[in-house]
């Protein structure tokens, strides 16, 4: 045995494609004693993922008819790998050349294709994450690198890690990226490799592309808030007590989503209610396990079905329901502050007040007020000065104590705050407008009539609606 080359226990199929006929090879009587792959490549195991991936897929099937397949394998295989081609450039196998990834893939493609039913492509909705797992060496492994290059995997530190966090027992992907370019065959040779004793073990996960529904809700009740909520953090949550969930539970069931995502260009309070043309919002639906029936023209009769479905609630009416790509989801909170809402509040005031009160008032608009964060909100918001435009403001006298005002203003004002002032925190509020004191005038209903958004976005000329592989 000479000196100058590192023996090595490798698999049957490492032999026939990395090490080839070069010398001080051994062949391993169990696939994952290989000291290269661990296993990976043996046709076993390749036969024991798929069957796990059908398992899989016959408990929840996907409707996909294509899958994309990423490999994640264990750090101290890419960390051999690095190795070896430093300290073996005899070997001269087939696939020496080409990258273990590369090969992995190659070997499980076909497999896969013909166990789960789907073509394997390079362009699909539906990936397939396979990470397998060796932890025999993750410490030894981690040592070796600490020893060679002890500034990039820097040990012993206090203060750095808590009690209640734990030193890292492994090397990270990104740790060895760091350091690959500065293995050499000398610190390559003071690597002892050491064989598994035992099997890999590897984890199945399917993830699908979100698909986004965008639309525009109408609330009608005074007592149903935007998202999930309760007053009691301990008490058990009413299910479907919420828009979000009475929008997105139907649309979850339409199309087999694990989770979803609710959006909208802002919120209204839980006693508010949204009127007129809705707020726009859109639904990321995660992944889905149906797409065909938004594929083609299916779209427009499958989201008027949901439609419908979700209409025949009376607190929530969704309206203009449609598809979009990501990128135009992305869009529906850009410029937040730029936006205009229109509101009508109905409000009381404990002392009388004139026509000619009205009429000053609203000769003042419009208006740049200043809102210090509201008392109501500071548990959840920050403590700040935020300058709002009061755009239009027009009066609805119904008696000497009872009035309706339509507002126009900049999206993100505080209404209540600015109609009663907020313990001087809104300057100047309508109280100071209709020249009466701070608390004598009050909110006693909201609505909010319109948000002033194109919503959804209607195709431009020669763009193509979202299309679903």
């Amino acid at each position: 045995m000479s000196n100058d080359k590192t023996p090595l226990v490798l698999c049957e199929v490492c032999v026939r494609q990395i090490s080839g006929d070069a010398e001080e090879v051994t062949k391993c009587e169990n696939s994952f004693e290989c000291q290269l792959c661990f296993g990976i490549m043996d046709q076993a195991m390749i036969d024991e993922v798929g069957e796990k991936v059908q398992e899989e897929l016959s408990k929840l099937p996907y409707d996909s008819m294509s899958f994309i397949l990423a490999l994640n394998l264990p750090v101290g295989q890419t960390l051999r790998e690095i190795l070896v081609s430093r300290l073996r450039p005899d070997f001269n196998g087939t696939l020496a050349s080409v990258p273990y990834k590369v090969r992995n893939i190659d070997g499980y493609l076909k497999k896969l294709g013909s166990y789960s039913g789907k073509r394997p492509t390079l362009s699909s909705d539906l990936q397939l994450m396979i990470t397998f797992e060796q932890e025999e060496s993750n410490f030894s492994d981690l040592q070796f690198l600490q020893n060679q290059f002890p500034n990039d995997f820097r040990v012993g530190k206090r203060g750095r890690y808590n009690n209640n966090q734990e030193a890292p027992s492994s090397v990270s992907k990104q740790q060895l990226q760091q350091v690959t370019g500065r293995i050499n065959e000398q610190i390559a040779k003071k690597y002892i490799f050491k064989s598994p004793t035992r099997k890999c073990t590897f984890q199945l996960q399917f993830e699908r592309d979100p698909v986004y529904i965008a639309g525009r809700y109408c609330k009608y009740s005074r007592c149903l808030p935007q998202s999930p909520w309760s007053e009691d953090k301990d008490a058990p949550r009413e299910p479907g007590n919420s828009v979000s969930e009475k929008v997105c539970d139907l649309l979850k069931k339409q199309f087999g989503a694990s989770d979803s995502r609710f959006v909208t260009s802002g919120r209204e309070d839980i006693d508010v209610r949204m009127l007129g043309t809705g707020r726009p919002f859109v639904v990321e639906l995660r992944n889905c396990r149906t797409t065909a029936p938004v594929r083609g023209i299916k779209y427009l009769e499958t989201l008027k079905t949901v439609q419908e479905a979700i209409n025949v609630q009376k607190d929530v009416k969704v309206v203009s329901l449609t598809r979009v790509p990501r990128d135009v989801s992305e869009k529906l909170c850009v410029g937040e502050e730029d936006k205009r809402k229109q509101y009508c509040a109905y409000c009381y005031s404990i002392l009388p007040i004139s026509d000619s009160q009205f009429t000053a008032a609203q000769s003042k608009i419009p208006l740049k007020i200043v809102q210090k964060t509201p008392v109501r909100v500071m548990k959840r918001r920050a403590l700040l000065d935020r300058e709002r435009w009061i755009y239009s403001m027009n009066f609805l006298k119904l008696d000497d104590h009872h009035f309706e005002v339509r507002l126009e203003t900049q999206a993100g004002t505080y209404i209540k705050e600015f109609v009663h002032g907020d313990f001087g925190r809104t300057r100047p509020s309508l109280a100071e407008l209709l020249d009466v004191e701070h608390g004598e005038v009050d909110i006693l209903e909201l609505d909010v009539e319109k948000v002033d958004l194109e919503w959804p976005p209607e195709l431009k000329d020669g763009q193509e609606p979202v299309k679903f592989r």
